[in-house]
């Protein structure tokens, strides 16, 4: 396996990390696209995973995130996001591989910024992979703390806050919750403006979902309480090839849930992609 690592120059000038690994021969490229407040250096397990199989896998920190510049955990609007996987597809992935297959997987808020770019972007992606994602907030979101939420991001857009959800929501290994709040590159804050533009990017994802026409496999887990309506996306999907993969017990990251757990969503993950090459 080739590690890979650079930054690339958003056009408003932010500084982006990103990450490569690269088999020997690949055969397809997966653009991983991470969730709220952490890293591409979290997506081990996929790397482990798939990287043998013959898969090239890359990600970048989201501006705000990670190794990347930006104000932590905050964006004045959701676009930027997407914007910015567009200008990595272009200027890093498709310059190194133009003419391999190409899937695209996001995780959590990662996905809101995946089914927003294939919504934008749809050209040439193979497949779509969305993990611990939904079609609104789950259980631990009430709707109190989105009004609010919607009001300061108008007042005080850019002041951190607290995240209402406790490190465990991610997952039952104990081992992968004390990683995660250790984690330097990890963080338990947000800002209104991010709050709010993620709720508005949830709701526009899932309103243009019949956009979506590219293969697509929706995988969560039953004790996910920071999202919802998972079975509400998958049915507004515009794709003829879609997949829905619910798996009982697992919390929101379900890559690194237990590891016989998930050993399984790994599992199924691999051979959908196999199953559409």
């Amino acid at each position: 396996m080739d590690v890979q690592d650079g930054k690339f120059t958003t056009k408003d000038g932010y500084n982006l990390y990103w990450k490569s690994w690269i088999p020997e021969k690949p055969k397809s490229v997966i653009h991983l696209i991470h969730g709220l407040a952490e890293h591409t250096d979290r997506y081990k397990n996929i790397v482990d995973k798939l990287v043998p199989a013959g898969y090239a896998i890359f990600g970048n920190d989201h501006r705000g995130h990670g190794r990347s510049d930006g104000k932590r955990c905050h964006v004045m609007n959701f676009q930027e996001y997407i914007d910015d996987e567009r200008q990595f597809y272009q200027e890093v992935i498709q310059k190194r591989f133009p003419d391999l297959t190409y899937f695209v997987l996001g995780h959590s808020m990662g996905s809101f910024i995946a089914m927003n770019y294939a919504e934008q972007f749809p050209e040439g992606i193979k497949g779509l992979v969305l993990s611990g994602t939904g079609a609104g907030p789950g259980a631990a979101i009430n709707k109190v703390l989105i009004f609010a939420t919607r009001i300061a991001s108008m007042i005080l857009p850019g002041i951190h806050v607290k995240s209402p959800l406790p490190p465990d929501f991610i997952s039952r290994d104990k081992d992968v919750v004390k990683a995660y709040i250790d984690d330097p590159y990890v963080y338990d804050i947000i800002t209104p403006r991010l709050a709010d533009q993620m709720n508005r990017y949830i709701a526009i994802a899932a309103q243009d979902a019949g956009k979506i026409t590219m293969p697509v496999i929706i995988q969560y887990g039953s004790m996910d309480n920071s999202l919802s309506k998972q079975e509400t996306l998958y049915a507004s999907l515009g794709a003829s090839d879609k997949t829905i993969k619910k798996y009982d017990g697992l919390k929101h990251e379900i890559y690194n849930e237990l590891p016989k757990d998930r050993a399984l969503v790994l599992d199924d993950l691999h051979k959908w992609l196999e199953g559409h090459m």
